[in-house]
């Protein structure tokens, strides 16, 4: 299946009995009626699966040879899988035999690859038997059998438009120094599948995961990796049954229990997105002067592509959520030391900070608590201002009281009604309506005062405004968008949210009005307290899954738009609505981005002007 640019592939552990190829052979048919039912793209079998891995020396007798050759004719009449099948097995050339991935689909064998690294230590007498594939002539380029000349050698398979490309390697080539996926990843391969024979011990598994997951991260690929199972022998090791899917350094599926059964896992590569960090990896271009392979060719094959995809799990709705108390712990450090980094840069020890109550602003108080406790500052350095108008709520202006008073930070409370007011008269503007102005001016005010205070007090002034509001441009330019050092640019809503819960742990004597702030609706309170950032932007749960799948992904706006209904619920008009509004904002609103306050990076992605997001304040987008 390939569909809406997810490709899904399987890795496929066959029963098998040593040297009995029928028996294989209808295993790993059985195992391909489950991956066409799944409706999978390519299946990938172990290392010498036809055979089974332990045969020995009956590699040298012709007539496994002749029944391994059998069973594979076998499988060509009788695939049920439509798709592509990666299997191991071996040939003979010249009376010199090579261990190979084999590459079918349907009933034609589409090339075989041969194994570049040959183990020949410890459990391992791998060149007793075979040849290495490095070191063919350069004019063998083919091989025939079953009547037709297939491509033997370096191969990279490719559908009709490019867009999905893999190849293939055996076991240990993964092992080697210089591997031949790092040759095969340059020229273009965007998956690699490993047949692999891999015995199971204490700590191999680790090892496994480590490779596989370094091979993709590398080189934006995805890689596929199975083992033989315990099954086809037990005579000296027992074989490991693991199975790994990794795409870009992250595993995505796997299974490792040592079993004798048959088993097979599933994985949805996102291909669209693989392409797009490679676009954006400078890395990637550079290998490629250094690697191309005049010796690999390209092999065809045919893709069945549909309009809908079955994934094996839900996508992330929360992506940049974190995932672990490490994550967490990164999370509090980074904003620690960039704050405590830049006071002493400048030989000051006092911040300021607008505290309203509100979410962003909790979290940046809460951070300098947490950067002044660990670094020896005294927190009364710590100026928390809240200034609230005549459309401020009393419920957030008493979480901003109690929330100053539990962290034991100094706290000033300065009205700005009459600010506001005499602002207003100024401009001509009479205060009842409230439109933008009527908002802004509130903002800028307090800006100004946060300005004037850090002068008075020789402090820094600290910026709250997050992530996901810089997308959307939620701020008033001269207003909240400025501040001396933004503690909160780095992190999206939804990481704000979940980093305020953590912060309970950290601060429990905070915990109750920590609890208060996370229930209530996100609200700039510039209209009243009833006024709900939400109903104008929609849901930042919502809008944080664009940013990641524009930001991070590449998604164009007809694949989000599928993503949001598969996985929100949304319905065709209000996914495009979403990603409309998303687009018009976060393209109209880069010349406050221009202008923002330096702040560190903490996901993997950040909207800083100066680093990540480089383009014009003007850029059109329809």
């Amino acid at each position: 299946m390939y569909a809406q640019g997810f490709l899904k592939v399987a890795a496929a552990c066959p029963s098998s009995r040593l040297g009995d190829t029928t028996y294989n052979v209808r295993a790993m048919i059985e195992l391909l009626k489950k991956a066409e039912a799944k409706r999978t793209a390519i299946v990938c079998f172990p290392e010498m699966c036809v055979t089974g891995y332990s045969v020995g020396d009956l590699i040298f007798q012709k007539y496994l040879y002749d029944q391994s050759l059998e069973a594979i004719e076998y499988l060509l009449e009788n695939n049920p899988f439509s798709g592509v099948v990666i299997f191991g097995s071996y040939i003979f050339e010249n009376d010199t035999i090579f261990n190979c991935s084999f590459v079918m689909q349907r009933n034609k064998i589409l090339g075989i690859v041969p194994k570049s690294y040959l183990p020949h230590t410890n459990e391992f007498y791998e060149a007793r038997w075979f040849q290495s594939g490095s070191d063919l002539a350069e004019e063998v380029r083919s091989i025939r059998l079953f009547g037709e000349d297939i491509p033997f050698g370096k191969l990279i398979f490719s559908d009709e438009t490019s867009e999905v490309k893999f190849a293939a390697e055996v076991c240990a080539d993964m092992w080697a120094p210089i591997s031949p996926n790092e040759t095969l990843y340059a020229n273009g391969a965007l998956i690699v599948f490993n047949s692999s024979a891999s015995p199971a011990y204490i700590g191999k598994r680790e090892r496994r995961e480590i490779l596989t997951r370094s091979i993709s991260l590398k080189f934006n690929g995805a890689y596929v990796y199975v083992s033989n199972n315990a099954s086809e022998s037990t005579s000296e090791v027992v074989f490991s049954s693991h199975k790994l899917i990794t795409e870009n350094g992250r595993i995505i599926a796997e299974e490792g229990e040592i079993t004798l059964e048959s088993s097979i896992i599933y994985g949805d590569i996102d291909v669209l997105k693989l392409h797009h960090l490679r676009r954006n990896n400078s890395y990637y271009k550079k290998v490629q002067e250094f690697t191309r392979d005049a010796d690999i060719r390209i092999v065809p094959f045919q893709l069945e592509r549909g309009d809908d995809y079955d994934f094996e799990n839900p996508l992330e709705l929360r992506p940049f959520a974190p995932k672990s108390e490490r994550d967490y712990r990164d999370i509090i450090n980074i904003q620690a030391a960039g704050v405590i980094k830049r006071l002493q840069y400048i030989g000051i020890e006092r911040c300021v900070i607008g505290v309203s109550g509100g979410l962003d602003s909790t979290l940046a108080l809460l951070s300098l608590c947490y950067a002044f406790d660990r670094y020896g500052y005294n927190k009364k350095n710590v100026i928390a201002v809240t200034m609230p108008s005549r459309e401020t709520g009393p419920a957030s202006l008493n979480n901003a009281r109690d929330l100053a008073a539990a962290l034991g930070v100094t706290f000033k409370e300065i009205p700005i009604g009459q600010d506001v007011e005499r602002s207003l008269n100024a401009i001509g503007h009479d205060g009842k309506i409230k439109d933008i102005t009527y908002e802004n001016v509130q903002a800028r005010i307090r800006s100004h005062m946060l300005m004037n205070l850090a002068n008075m007090h020789d402090a820094l002034v600290i910026g709250t405004t997050d992530m996901s509001e810089m997308a959307l441009g939620w701020s008033t330019f001269g207003g909240d968008h400025m501040a001396m050092y933004g503690i909160n640019a780095g992190l999206t809503k939804t990481v704000v949210i979940e980093t305020v819960k953590y912060y309970k742990s950290v601060f429990p004597e905070a915990a109750v009005v920590m609890d208060r702030i996370l229930s209530a609706p996100v609200s700039p309170e510039l209209t009243g307290a009833d006024q709900k950032t939400e109903d104008a932007l929609g849901k930042f749960e919502i809008n944080d899954f664009i940013l990641y799948r524009f930001w991070v992904n590449g998604d164009d706006e007809e694949r989000i738009v599928y993503l949001l209904k598969k996985f929100f619920g949304l319905s065709s008009h209000e996914a495009l609505k979403y990603v409309k509004r998303f687009n018009k904002r976060f393209y109209s609103q880069q010349y406050k981005r221009l202008t923002a306050p330096e702040a560190v990076k903490i996901l993997e992605i950040s909207l800083s002007p100066r680093t990540e997001v480089r383009i014009a304040g003007d850029v059109y987008r329809e």
